[in-house]
């Protein structure tokens, strides 16, 4: 027999509501657990005005998730987004965008993207953004405009593919446009079919490996257009229509293994390859490079393979291998130039204290001065 005492009816209704207020409670944190690790895994940091991507997510979890438009507004139901903050992608996650629901990611300010893990961008185009003239942010010759940049940190890699990335970088390292560099080399990422244009950098690197760049434009890029650097390797730059920038395709301090195969360089005006300070065991075939000062440059960089190209209309040599009058970085020596194609030019093949490399079955027609 239970013998409650007088207060017990209120103990009891009391147990029941607590009952009912945990159990709302813990389906709420249900939810917000199905919401986090089912969709996006995302939060905003308000101090440091960045979007936090900590498992794999979309563009649209992230839409879903952010509803400020003082971060994130939806300009239009085309698919146009202003993106008001920075936006990283932790390690070991990767974040993808497009193609659905999203055409064109305008980011302001100097925000940009940061990506420790993976990234999938397709068919989107992605610019700096100003709201005041409501265009894109244009850049000075000298980079000093900030802007808007993406910057893979150490990224596990992941695709661009058919997209168009523009009017982003200045000066600044890891903010220059399209940065690979940050905590440790980025690897395993494949750009194709893009568009890369008006970039302080269309692409920088240091230490990247596995990289495959297929099929791309760059056009109209401020500082450079391709510029992997500092030990990038096993890197394959491949069918790029690369045109009317300083410089098309350079890589320089230390690369090796790089392929540059079948590029149409046009309209570049310091020169439309460039192979730059140890470059070495590497190979350019089968490019057509019209229209710029020096079609191939070498320079303190030994042991490569320079063949089967078509050069047009260099105002001052086809191809130059050279040494400054002190190299530190490298020595140009070893390198085998042959079977190469080189017309309407000054001089057709240069050589500036270098020696030691082979020259063979080059063919010139209407060179200016020498051959």
């Amino acid at each position: 027999m239970v013998i409650l005492k007088k207060n017990s009816t209120f103990t009891a209704a009391s147990i029941l509501i607590f009952l009912m207020i945990g159990l709302v409670l813990y389906q709420q944190q249900l939810h917000h657990f199905a919401v986090y690790a089912g969709g996006a895994c995302i939060d905003y940091d308000q101090s440091e005005n960045t979007i936090i991507i900590t498992c794999d997510a979309s563009f649209r979890d992230v839409a879903n998730t952010i509803n400020d438009q003082a971060v994130l507004e939806q300009l239009d139901d085309g698919g146009e987004y202003l993106l008001k903050a920075s936006l990283q992608v932790d390690d070991g996650t990767t974040f993808s965008i497009g193609p659905n629901n999203i055409t064109w990611l305008k980011i302001t300010g100097t925000n940009g993207m940061i990506v420790y893990g993976k990234i999938q961008i397709t068919g989107v185009r992605i610019t700096s953004w100003d709201t005041e003239t409501n265009s894109p942010v244009s850049q000075t010759e000298m980079g000093s405009t900030p802007r808007a940049f993406i910057n893979l940190r150490g990224s596990e890699g992941g695709f661009i593919h058919e997209s168009e990335i523009a009017y982003l970088g200045y000066q600044e390292v890891g903010r220059r446009g399209f940065d690979l560099i940050g905590d440790g080399p980025s690897h395993d990422l494949e750009i194709r079919d893009s568009k890369f244009h008006d970039m302080w950098f269309a692409f920088y690197s240091n230490s990247a490996y596995n990289i495959v760049v297929d099929g791309n434009e760059y056009h109209n890029n401020i500082k450079y257009a391709l510029d992997p650097h500092t030990g990038t390797h096993d890197m394959n730059i491949t069918n790029n229509w690369v045109h009317h920038n300083p410089i098309g395709i350079i890589c320089s301090l230390d690369c090796s293994n790089i392929l540059i195969e079948g590029n149409r360089a046009e309209h570049n005006t310091r020169a439309g390859i460039f192979f730059s300070r140890n470059m070495h065991d590497s190979i350019a075939r089968n490019n057509h490079v019209y229209n710029t000062t020096i079609g191939i440059i070498v320079s303190e960089s030994p042991n490569n393979q320079i063949y089967d190209n078509t050069i047009e209309g260099a105002t001052r040599a086809g191809i130059r291998l050279s040494n400054p009058p002190e190299p530190d970085d490298g020595f140009t020596e070893g390198n085998h130039v042959y079977n190469n194609t080189i017309s309407n030019s000054e001089d057709g093949i240069s050589e500036i204290r270098s020696d030691g490399n082979i020259l063979e079955d080059n063919k010139f027609f209407n060179i200016e001065s020498d051959e």
